[in-house]
């Protein structure tokens, strides 16, 4: 049987840690510490929202094409996302994200089932396709074939 598909909803708790930071706090896993911008008056201790929110686009689209992976049954030896984030000063409203560009690196043996899943994640991507209207993004892909041995 197959599993029915269904709206998923989260809950995320963020605590103050009384310096210049917080922990969020997402089920049982361990805390994602975060700080404040060196530049704000933060101590540099941990990432900022704004890493943190481009490492959620990243892991979107590397968590999208994994599970197109499977389903196509990508052999794969590697991926890497790279994720470029401007957060611009735009005069009296402040800073505002003006883009992202991400860069999805494969190494297989497979090069069409690649792209095929790196288009599929493009399109599924539900962050990336979220936030589009608001905020240019820029998806690219690099594929290295390798003709090693590479998992399934």
């Amino acid at each position: 049987m197959k599993k029915r598909l269904r709206d998923l909803r989260y809950e995320v708790e963020l605590v103050w840690d009384k310096e210049t930071g917080g922990e969020a706090r997402i089920g049982s896993f361990p805390a994602i510490r975060l700080d404040m911008p060196v530049e704000f008056g933060g101590k540099g201790r941990f990432p900022c929202p704004d890493e943190l929110f481009f490492s959620a686009v990243g892991g979107c689209l590397l968590t999208t094409f994994l599970h197109y992976k499977k389903k196509l049954r990508l052999r794969l030896g590697g991926l890497q996302v790279l994720i470029k984030g401007a957060v611009d000063f735009i005069g009296k409203k402040g800073y505002e994200i003006t883009g992202i560009e991400a860069t999805l690196k494969i190494e297989t043996d497979e090069t069409e089932r690649a792209k095929e899943c790196a288009e599929l994640a493009k399109y599924y991507c539900h962050i990336t396709r979220s936030l589009e209207p608001a905020i240019p993004i820029k998806v690219s892909t690099e594929i290295k074939h390798t003709n090693k041995q590479v998992k399934k």
